[in-house]
């Protein structure tokens, strides 16, 4: 071969394995490139994220409403040097998903007061918080939030309060805590909103409102001997309705003109508290404000449970991924509120879909990471009209092995349907109105549509585990 023919061959490999790595080295670029639009985060350039102009708005707007200097959270995120001092803290809990507490996923139903960060805001947090959090120019530092009012609806109709003072001990376990309330009306009233203030929002986690014409309550309190009673979940007795809850950060919502809570003449109002000891005594007296209805009513706020009935609800010991489902035919033309997803320590994810008659499918709500201590109520941003013979599926996992933290026993045992703390329940709660009601016309929902917190088998319910 003549060093002509040498040089060529020469060139033609260095040409190839030249393109060679620029394929690479693209090939590289897009799979980085998926990946990037894959987490749903685009990077910003390095050092160029500010507290002052990027970051404030986003924690300001999501986290500040409860983080606040004397809320229930453990520290406030209302400046720039609490949000730095707590650097590794929001890193930490972003990473495993643990805040903003907002537990729905999204494009699984919309509904108010939705506090989650999206890919973007999580990425630009992370990514300020890697490069030394930055403040900016102090000249554009944002005015910090103002903790909400105590009343964010104005001054309640009526204000109801615990009988007592509840004392909550320095350490120990969680408690919950029943308290019976009095309501003394000697009529029928319907509620438009409530709102609750926990009197002492360190140790207060959630509050529960449900409404009792038993007296159940009052025996409860009364065989315990003291202020309240103990009730994980469920009470242990009938229960007529509810009356609204609080979490951290949560905003009370009145409900549209013409409907209501139905409260009974002489009804007590049962104020679930959960509590967590802050390492030190503290007390709490914690209240309801309620608004009435001061419009006529055409339509009650009624609830429909769709659960596992307690019968099929086993879940046996050590099984990581055990599957349960049920559903329950709607009776007639139905407009769904608000839902309230349940379930207590082995649960670890709820789904609740809807299926219309023309087959076409509605999801209502997906939690994948599912924790008893951040259950809430949600409402939709446009209440849910579900057709008379449409279905609402229910479908839940448990994790009933020694792998789940918050599984109540060690080693594991079988786990039933029960109220107990450590057994389970698993319930979708749908508040809704009837289309065809009209009060004010006299004319009630037929008998037909249920109102029950605790009535799980009822109409056309098929359930089991897959």
């Amino acid at each position: 071969m003549t060093a002509r023919r040498w040089i060529a061959a020469a060139l033609a490999i260095l040409l190839t394995a030249a393109l060679g790595i620029a394929l690479l080295k693209h090939k590289t670029r897009s799979s980085t490139k998926r990946q990037v639009e894959t987490t749903g985060y685009r990077p910003w350039k390095k050092r160029k994220l500010e507290f002052n102009k990027q970051i404030a708005p986003i924690v300001y707007s999501n986290c500040a409403k409860c983080h606040y200097p004397g809320s229930a959270a453990p520290f406030a995120l209302t400046s720039y040097r609490e949000v730095r001092n707590h650097a590794r803290a929001i890193a930490r809990v972003l990473d495993r998903g643990i805040m903003p507490p907002w537990k729905p996923e999204r494009g699984f139903g919309e509904f108010l007061g939705n506090n989650s960060l999206a890919d973007q805001e999580k990425g630009m947090i992370k990514q300020w918080l890697a490069e030394g959090c930055r403040e900016g120019n102090p000249s554009k530092r944002p005015v910090p939030p103002k903790p909400p009012p105590q009343w964010p609806l104005g001054e309640p109709d009526d204000i109801l309060r615990m009988s007592e003072r509840f004392k909550i001990p320095a350490d120990g376990n969680d408690i919950y805590r029943c308290f019976v309330i009095p309501t003394n009306y000697a009529e029928d009233r319907y509620v438009q909103a409530v709102d609750i203030v926990p009197g002492n929002p360190r140790v207060v986690h959630h509050i529960i409102n449900y409404v009792d014409t038993s007296g159940g309550g009052r025996a409860r309190e009364l065989a315990e001997g003291g202020s309240g009673f103990s009730a994980f979940g469920a009470l242990g007795f009938p229960i007529v309705g509810g009356l609204g809850g609080w979490a951290p950060g949560s905003t009370p919502y009145p409900l549209n003109d013409g409907v209501g809570y139905f409260l009974p003449k002489g009804a007590d109002i049962i104020m679930q508290v959960h509590y967590h000891p802050t390492g030190k005594e503290e007390t709490d007296q914690s209240r309801v404000g309620l608004y009435f209805c001061n419009q006529p009513v055409d339509k009650r706020l009624r609830i429909m449970p769709v659960a596992v009935p307690p019968k099929v609800l086993r879940i046996p010991a050590g099984e990581s991924n055990c599957v349960f489902w049920a559903e329950q035919q709607i009776p007639g033309d139905i407009t769904v509120l608000r839902i309230l997803p349940h379930m207590h320590l082995v649960g670890r994810e709820i789904a609740g879909s809807a299926i219309l008659p023309n087959g076409s499918f509605v999801p209502i709500v997906q939690i994948n990471n599912w924790d008893f201590r951040w259950q809430n109520f949600y409402t939709f941003k446009t209440p849910l009209h579900l057709p008379a013979g449409s279905r609402v599926r229910l479908e839940a996992r448990f994790d009933n092995s020694s792998g789940n933290p918050r599984n109540p026993n060690n080693p594991p045992k079988l786990v039933k349907f029960g109220v107990g703390t450590n057994d389970e329940m698993c319930v979708l709660w749908l508040f809704y109105t009837v289309d065809s009601e009209m009060l004010t016309l006299n004319a009630p929902a037929p008998s037909n549509y249920l109102d029950s917190w605790t009535n799980f088998v009822w109409g056309k319910l098929s359930a089991g585990r897959k």
